[in-house]
């Protein structure tokens, strides 16, 4: 079956309208797929059809070569930005190099040579790449750094920053740097808070996660429509989460008590539950769909209900399936935001200051954001139980609260057009 494009009847080149995308890992994180589709709706909203983007994607050639044959949105054209090289290339020895002698060689950013010429501006499109979740961001640092020698406009672009208190010796570099860029759009107060308290401010402006706005689309196959109803508990648990879980960090420790978790739910409320992975990686400890399968079948028969677990689907269609659910628990912050934006009574299993942000300024409390290293198998499943008890309130306050939020979503291309005009 073909995929579902998005329609646009513009040239795939402007050379007047073109963004070039930077810092996003490959689609296979869906949540990598619908900040793509987001941004490029609010690019649309301000530009007009014909914008286009180059996109940087950090990964391998081939995996980038295997998105874009599948690229649903021909104004985006995709290359790879990658420590990857043939053996024995320049690329090859400077990677050996850091890896056996510690060295710190960015020879990545050579791969956006031959893209940056003619963008607007040059934005950093991971959510929460400027943390220290996965060590220190000197690749996104040297992206920078490159396109700001070339005269290039940079932004981060609706995104998560810091902390870095836990790692003194780099933060004072962090928030230098920041200072150098264009503009950083932030998607949640927290992050502005945290950055006006390290004396960055002046470029800071607050916006939303692009994803907010991106649209669904039901799936073709109507097997998969029918994976989900009306009663649906939503799942999606991550073997991400055990690297911050407090149960040994271990992926089988964690599959231990997830699958506890969900034969607690399934107990608790009576309700089929779907499993929905949102993430797809060639690292086990990173692929929530193998990951998701192994805890289908340890579960079995045992939560008394049935658990069915959806296909590999695009960001869109995974959205769809999320927004039909009856509630919704997620690991992954954009599984959580896709359901929060379709109004979709929501679970965040937080495992960083992120999604704490992002629930904060929905709901102004963490009632329904629990950390990972401390929630219990019961715990989980009474907050499920209580918010299906609720759900006709927190639909109707979502259905309130979340159009204000996809404005300030889309209020970030309006900012950048102001910025790109005062330069």
């Amino acid at each position: 079956m073909e995929p579902k494009t998005i329609p646009t009847t513009s040239p795939i080149l402007s050379s007047s309208d073109q963004f070039l995308f930077v810092g996003n890992g490959p689609y296979r994180n869906r949540g990598c797929e619908a900040i793509v589709r987001g941004t490029m709706k609010i690019l649309s909203g301000v530009w007009g059809e014909a914008v286009t983007a180059r996109a940087g994607v950090m990964a391998a050639p081939l995996t980038v070569e295997d998105q874009q044959a599948g690229e649903i949105d021909r104004r985006v054209t995709n290359f790879p930005v990658s420590h990857v090289g043939s053996r024995l290339s320049k690329k090859w020895w400077m990677a050996q190099a850091n890896k056996r002698l510690g060295t710190g060689f960015h020879h990545h950013s050579e791969d956006l040579a031959g893209h940056y010429e003619g963008v607007k501006a040059a934005m950093q499109l991971g959510g929460d790449n400027y943390s220290l979740d996965y060590g220190r961001p000197w690749d996104y640092i040297a992206l920078d750094r490159y396109l700001q020698k070339r005269g290039v406009p940079v932004f981060i672009w609706g995104a998560s920053v810091g902390p870095f208190e836990a790692d003194p010796e780099f933060a004072p570099t962090m928030y230098g740097h920041l200072k150098t860029l264009d503009g950083i759009f932030v998607r949640e107060t927290e992050t502005l808070a945290y950055l006006e308290r390290h004396g960055v401010s002046d470029n800071v402006q607050l916006v939303a996660d692009p994803a907010f706005v991106m649209t669904k689309f039901a799936p073709a196959d109507p097997t998969v429509r029918s994976l989900v109803c009306e009663e649906t508990i939503g799942i999606n648990i991550s073997p991400l989460v055990a690297r911050f879980s407090a149960d040994g960090g271990t992926v089988d420790e964690w599959r231990e008590k997830a699958a506890k978790m969900i034969i607690a739910c399934g107990k608790r409320t009576g309700r089929p539950i779907l499993l929905i992975p949102h993430v797809a990686s060639p690292k086990p400890d990173e692929d929530d769909y193998a990951f998701l399968q192994s805890l289908q079948a340890k579960v079995g028969d045992l939560a008394g209900v049935s658990v069915g677990i959806a296909p590999a689907l695009g960001a869109a269609e995974l959205k769809w399936i999320i927004g039909h659910c009856a509630v919704f628990a997620g690991a992954r912050t954009h599984s959580t935001i896709a359901a929060l934006s379709s109004h979709v009574p929501t679970l965040s299993l937080s495992y960083s200051v992120k999604s704490i942000g992002i629930n904060k300024d929905i709901f102004g409390h963490q009632e329904f954001c629990h950390s990972v290293k401390t929630i219990t198998p019961d715990q989980f499943a009474e907050v499920i139980a209580q918010m299906i008890d609720d759900a006709a309130a927190i639909r109707a306050y979502l259905d309130e609260k979340i159009p204000g939020i996809q404005a300030r979503a889309r209020s970030a291309g309006t900012f950048l057009r102001s910025k790109l005009e005062d330069r």
